[in-house]
């Protein structure tokens, strides 16, 4: 599902990891995956965050969405989503390290 709010994609997120832990033979599909592609920032840092939090946050994100973690979670997609879910992982960390590059830039 795609999240507006840090909060609510950070509540998705809570469910899916719940979701991955319980549902071990279950098959997941693209649309079971909380994107974070519609926050005004992908790390959900905030412009009243102090460069700390900022940084606290981009590395939660790259943890998060980094694509080596996502192997094992690319096993259990359904084969018609798993190139589709492989894309958007990358587009999503290309995000996070292009905020990066913008912090660290400042």
């Amino acid at each position: 599902p795609g999240c507006s709010t840090p909060r609510s994609y950070e509540a998705a997120w809570s469910s899916f990891e719940a979701k991955l832990k319980g549902n071990i033979g279950q098959k997941l599909r693209f649309d079971e995956i909380p994107w974070p592609l519609r926050l005004p920032t992908v790390s959900g840092s905030s412009s009243t965050d102090d460069a700390a939090t900022k940084k606290k946050k981009l590395r939660t994100a790259l943890l998060r969405w980094h694509p080596d973690k996502w192997v094992p979670i690319l096993e259990r997609l359904a084969d018609a989503d798993r190139s589709k879910v492989t894309e958007q992982v990358k587009e999503v960390t290309r995000r996070i390290l292009s905020e990066k590059e913008r912090l660290e830039s400042n």
